[in-house]
């Protein structure tokens, strides 16, 4: 039994692959248990079993990680360049007001408790890291923990730190947020379901029963059906006899003599036309009342669109809202849903519109190739990424890490991670105005951010397992308590701020600072708690902003300690 036991060992770490991706396996299980309610997430789970298959001592060659770091902070810069660079853009300053104010509490809370309960800066870094959900500093902290003018012994000790300080203060900086924007909004007395339907109502023009805009009709499913023009409907205009249905609806075909074509809005209907007419579920049931008798016709029928998601991109369209662009641009289009981020979006008639933000349409090809022409590039499936993009990136962002200045003699450099984190921002915003070169599609994106981000976990936990368990019985409690300190201050000081110095809405205030910590369960608990997507607006801009200060953090806090 014992030699059965020592070839197992000696397998393992003669194949440490089998081990990352046991621990990869093993966190994405752990991870998705939940208790009272709560997951601990991917990431966690993945750090907690590597921090435990460390005990047999694996070696790890340090290129995995950090290609698989590389890959997961391109990404996330990718993800949130456009958004970061477009946030400066009028509407966006209170925001980034937030975001950097969030950001510098942060930081100062964190070093104080470095120099209180006497961490070193690995540690600190962990808990900055964990306590404030963005695991992205776990690397940016290595990186700079490398240019130390220190033993190679101590540095390593260092690196672990980083890992179990994370462990040790992540679940609190998760579920402890998540309960914290549960109960301060009803010590504040901010009803949020309230504040919620204040805010729409003022979106939509004071409407209260129909909040979406007038084209932005698709609420369940479309159907498309064919009519023969009789009666009152002969000798009307195509608008004219979109004009009798109570909601909108688009007519797309017209079959006339044997042919079909597609008609302008101001095309005279003839008697025995045939039409194709796309709407609601609801919108046709007066259908034949208004026209004519239903027929089936699969010329006509059989020609209609497509489903397809358009990236904004065009200047004209970026900052206008819904309801401005609607009549314009709006016919015979049908909006499901608008994600920014991955995040959906509220639909009123005064929500504006961004950059990159993802509309998600369906109609004739000819409607909706127009409104793409309007708003930017299709996005029609594809699986194929720009590898070429990728590489040249993650090679400019390496390069530009390496750069390192020194003033008074401290080397000051973004680190190999934060030079990453710049590529991949650029790269992302000129993927933005020029969106034939550059795709990483949403499915590579995840795999990148996911797969990239919990590998260099499973590396950092399984260098770090040896040293956990001394670590946590002698400084875990210390790392513990810090960590809620730590969760908390940044939130307490930004409700502070945005409510009496910004003068923000309630509701923006709190969706803003879960994008400024990056933490994104809590997002959820607003958007649950307000039984709305309007959390989301004031999401979108600290949390491009808190992707990349955050990250930076973990090479500020190692030089300053």
């Amino acid at each position: 039994m014992v030699i059965l036991e020592h070839d197992i060992i000696q397998i393992l770490r003669n194949n440490p692959q089998i081990v990352i991706f046991l621990a990869l396996a093993a966190g994405y299980f752990i991870g998705n248990i939940k208790i009272f309610g709560f997951t601990l997430g991917p990431t966690a789970g993945t750090l907690l079993s590597a921090l435990v298959l460390g005990q047999i001592n694996i070696e790890i060659h340090p290129l995995i990680k950090a290609v698989f770091f590389a890959l997961f902070i391109f990404t996330i810069g990718y993800k949130v360049g456009p958004q970061f660079f477009g946030s400066v853009k009028k509407g966006g300053m209170s925001y980034i007001g937030l975001s950097v104010f969030f950001a510098i509490v942060g930081l100062a809370t964190a070093f104080g408790l470095g120099k209180l309960f006497h961490f070193d800066s690995g540690t600190t870094a962990g808990i900055i890291g964990g306590a404030l959900t963005q695991s992205s500093v776990s690397g940016t902290a290595d990186g700079a923990i490398n240019f130390l003018p220190v033993a190679a012994a101590q540095k390593t000790l260092m690196e672990s730190n980083v890992a179990i300080a994370y462990t040790i203060t992540y679940l609190f900086g998760v579920v402890g947020l998540v309960v914290f924007y549960k109960i301060v909004p009803r010590l504040m007395k901010v009803d949020l379901k309230a504040e919620a339907k204040k805010l729409e109502a003022a979106m939509s023009g004071g409407a209260e029963e129909e909040l979406s805009p007038e084209f932005f009709a698709w609420n369940k499913r479309l159907d498309l059906r064919a009519y023969r023009v009789t009666g009152s409907a002969s000798g009307r205009t195509v608008s004219g006899v979109e004009a009798l249905f109570p909601t909108e609806v688009a007519i797309d075909k017209m079959k006339r003599s044997g042919e079909v074509s597609a008609p302008g809005r101001d095309t005279v209907l003839r008697e025995g036309d045939i039409i194709a007419i796309v709407g609601g579920a609801g919108s046709l049931l007066k259908a034949e009342e208004i026209i004519g008798p239903e027929v089936d016709d699969k010329d006509v029928a059989g020609l209609i669109g497509e489903i397809l998601k358009i990236c904004v991109t065009k200047r004209d369209a970026i900052g206008r809202t819904l309801g401005q662009m609607s009549g314009e641009y709006g016919h015979g289009c049908f909006l499901k849903r608008i994600t920014r981020q991955g995040h959906e979006m509220p639909l009123t008639k005064d929500t504006v519109v961004n950059k990159c933000d993802i509309f998600h349409v369906a109609g004739s090809r000819q409607n909706i190739d127009k409104l793409a022409s309007y708003l930017g590039y299709p996005e029609r499936p594809t699986v194929a990424t720009d590898l070429i993009s990728l590489g040249i990136g993650c090679i400019a962002g390496t390069l530009l890490g390496l750069i390192a200045i020194k003033v008074a003699g401290i080397p000051l450099t973004l680190g190999i991670g934060g030079g990453v984190l710049v590529a991949g921002l650029v790269a992302g915003w000129l993927r933005s105005i020029h969106p034939t070169f550059g795709l990483i599609p949403e499915s590579a994106q995840w795999v990148f951010t996911n797969l990239g981000l919990n590998v260099f976990i499973a590396c950092v936990g399984l260098a770090a397992g040896p040293k956990a368990i001394h670590a946590i019985e002698t400084t875990g409690p210390a790392i513990f308590i810090a960590g809620i300190i730590l969760s908390l201050v940044p939130h307490i000081c930004g409700i502070v701020f945005g409510k009496y110095i910004l003068r923000m809405n309630p509701l923006l205030l709190f969706g803003a600072l879960t994008g400024a910590g990056t933490v994104t369960p809590a997002l959820n608990a607003l958007k649950e708690g307000s039984d709305s997507a309007l959390p989301a607006l004031g999401y979108t801009i600290p949390y491009a902003m808190g992707n990349f200060l955050l990250t930076v953090w973990g090479t500020v806090i190692v030089h300053l300690l």
